[in-house]
């Protein structure tokens, strides 16, 4: 028996038919693309979390590198130290307030510059210099820039020059070779830029200009890396 179907239901699952496919491709490109934004996050993701390991490594790798160094400079150190005679040939055996050139080669060298420029405690060290050598009258000169002079510490402190210091007092020619090598053989290094001596009948008369130096203290900066 035939049951004939009206046209416009053929017409109709036709359409159905057509539009199935594209469905169907509609919702793979979908799929498709979503799955391409996801592996493209995950590699994103992978490619982050890499560098984040990496960056940690590096880390961990140069705290041991730094630890290592800094046992080896503990030993260095000791040597350094224990060194008998010391660096200026001098007796390093000998209690802590003997004047240079005897003593341990940590207060002649580690302690030779001081962290701050501190003029004023200049002034007393040159004046009680002056005083052991001798020197009569002294004068000491120069101007206080504490509060521009940089003493801050810093990750890579460089020495800072105190210029242009004048000295002046009456001595003999003995009393200026002692005042010149005791200059020489200061903890605090000091250079002689200008020297003049002139004689009279009372005595000699020394002037000078020194120069001398301090050094910021170094501080250990932490830093935190971003990784991107």
């Amino acid at each position: 028996m035939n049951i004939a179907v009206p046209r416009s239901d053929k017409r109709l699952n036709v359409d159905k038919a057509k539009s199935r496919p594209i469905v169907i491709v509609a919702i793979a490109a979908v799929v498709i693309v979503f799955c391409l934004f996801s592996i493209k996050a995950l590699l994103t993701q992978g490619a982050y979390q890499r560098r984040v390991v990496n960056a940690k490594q590096e880390t961990v790798k140069q705290l041991q590198d730094d630890i290592e160094a800094a046992k080896n400079m503990s030993q260095q150190y000791d040597v350094f130290e224990a060194a008998n005679p010391n660096m200026l040939g001098a007796r390093s055996d000998v209690p802590e307030n003997t004047p240079p050139p005897d003593g341990k080669n940590s207060r002649l060298v580690l302690d030779a510059l001081p962290v701050e420029y501190d003029f004023p405690a200049l002034i007393s060290s040159l004046t009680k210099l002056l005083g052991m050598d001798g020197i009569a009258q002294p004068s000491i000169g120069g101007v206080d820039l504490g509060v521009s002079s940089a003493s801050q510490p810093s990750a890579n402190p460089q020495p800072v020059a105190i210029s242009q210091i004048p000295i002046s007092g009456a001595t003999s020619p003995g009393g200026a070779q002692k005042l010149i090598r005791d200059f020489e053989l200061s903890t605090r290094p000091y250079d002689i830029t200008s020297l003049q001596l002139s004689f009279n009948s009372s005595g000699a008369t020394l002037s000078l200009m020194v120069d001398t130096y301090y050094q910021p203290a170094k501080a250990v900066i932490l830093e935190s890396k971003e990784v991107k």
